[in-house]
């Protein structure tokens, strides 16, 4: 379980009983119709994406013919949006003068009739080497896809492509993608104006109950930017609310169009306030007014330091505590600003453990050891070096404490 998920759990249990029960199906059904919105168009977009997406590249045979100015390697693969075969976008990936290790052409087939040639010239972008990792990224952004529906009526979908080549290594076998469009619309709710937006969680152009809506009064201070912010949107098993009155109408999710034109919700009659129901997801409510330390964790870094409290933890009889975490990973920075100087924690850690923090983007030799895959992972280990424990994902300051006590 995801630490969203987990700290939601209260409410999208009580959510679930409600869902159950005859009254949810109760409720005035308010019908809006949501238009394609993309960045650039002069309007706030949102400020968080989905996880990346990943299309498989395979070589292209070594007979085959390909289209001017493409280079090898060259490699194809199958972007997998909309709702069958059908609508499903080919892609090439090539080399290109210049950069003959780095695939940074792309070539798709927008009318899928099996010619890369005969649908403009290809996308291009220009490798950048990360000055940490020595990786080589090649982005191309703002792609506008043009994806089939029911009747084979197109709707546009906007996405940005990456891919990632360690450095002296082979063409990459994978290209990644994010969408960047979303759906928006407006309505009146019981009389009340409000803004409603959809977003794809997951990057396949199909809008179902998997993937996350928002609703907020027009009203409200900077509702149009609000409304697509990662504070309002919520998963569609989530309630939305709309102030009147000096009350909350309570809306509840019912379907999506697969096309995302349109949403349907219901307006129910429940005894909740968004302040109530949103409250289980503040990640912090119990963090702030828990004291700082005055004794900052003093931690290792890297394989080194890896290796030398390991020899340090046999002689002394201490424990070992890895952090496996990232830069680009957002929790990951909540527990360095939150947790690991909550002074309970801190005085835990000091007393019993040496610390050591493991930035996996560098340190693959040890992510591949431990068998790490979501971050942050912490993993104790005993003095022989022996695991002990290990957790995955945001951790609170109580459940580090939980997690650093030594009962078993």
């Amino acid at each position: 379980m995801s630490p969203a998920q987990r700290l939601g759990a209260s409410a999208l249990a009580v959510l679930g009983a409600f869902a159950s029960s005859p009254l949810a199906a109760q409720g005035k059904l308010v019908h809006v119709t949501l238009e394609y919105r993309a960045p650039g168009d002069g309007h706030p977009a949102p400020n968080f994406s989905p996880k990346g997406t990943q299309v498989a590249l395979v070589d292209v045979a070594a007979n085959a013919t390909l289209p001017p100015g493409a280079m090898r390697p060259a490699k194809s693969g199958m972007i997998k949006v909309g709702p069958d075969r059908a609508s499903w976008i080919p892609v090439l990936a090539t080399s290109c003068d210049g950069h003959p290790a780095d695939l940074c052409q792309l070539f798709l087939d927008r009318n899928r009739n099996g010619n890369f040639a005969d649908d403009g010239p290809p996308l291009i972008g220009a490798p950048t080497q990360n000055a940490k990792t020595h990786a080589w990224w090649t982005s191309v952004n703002k792609v506008e896809l043009s994806v089939l529906y029911a009747n084979k009526k197109p709707e546009p979908y906007l996405v940005n492509f990456w891919l990632v080549r360690d450095d002296s290594a082979a063409a990459p076998d994978v290209l990644r993608y994010s969408v960047g469009s979303w759906r928006y619309g407006t309505a009146t709710i019981n009389g009340v104006p409000a803004l409603v937006a959809a977003m794809d969680a997951d990057n396949d152009a199909i809008f179902t109950r998997d993937d996350s809506w928002s609703v907020l009064g027009a009203a409200e201070p900077g509702a149009e930017k609000a409304v697509l912010s990662i504070n309002e949107a919520r998963p569609t098993n989530r309630l939305m609310f709309v102030p009147s009155g000096g009350k909350d109408l309570v809306l509840q999710f019912r379907s999506f169009s697969p096309d995302g034109r349109s949403v349907d919700f219901a307006v129910i009659d429940r005894p909740v306030t968004k302040l109530q129901d949103r409250g289980p997801d503040d990640l912090l409510k119990d963090e702030r007014s828990r004291p700082r330390t005055v004794a900052p964790v003093v931690w290792g870094h890297g394989s080194k330091d890896f290796d030398a409290a390991v020899a340090k933890a046999r002689t002394t009889g201490l424990k070992v505590l890895l952090d496996f975490e990232a830069t680009w990973c957002g929790p990951c920075h909540t527990m360095d600003q939150w947790i690991w100087n909550d002074a309970d924690v801190a005085r835990q850690i000091n007393a019993g453990y040496l610390g050591v923090k493991i930035d996996v983007d560098l340190e693959k030799g040890l992510v591949k050891r431990f068998q790490t895959r979501g971050y942050p992972t912490m993993i104790l280990l005993d003095p022989a070096g022996k695991e002990l424990k290990r957790v995955e994902g945001y951790q609170s300051s109580r459940e580090m404490l939980a997690l650093l006590s030594p009962r078993p």
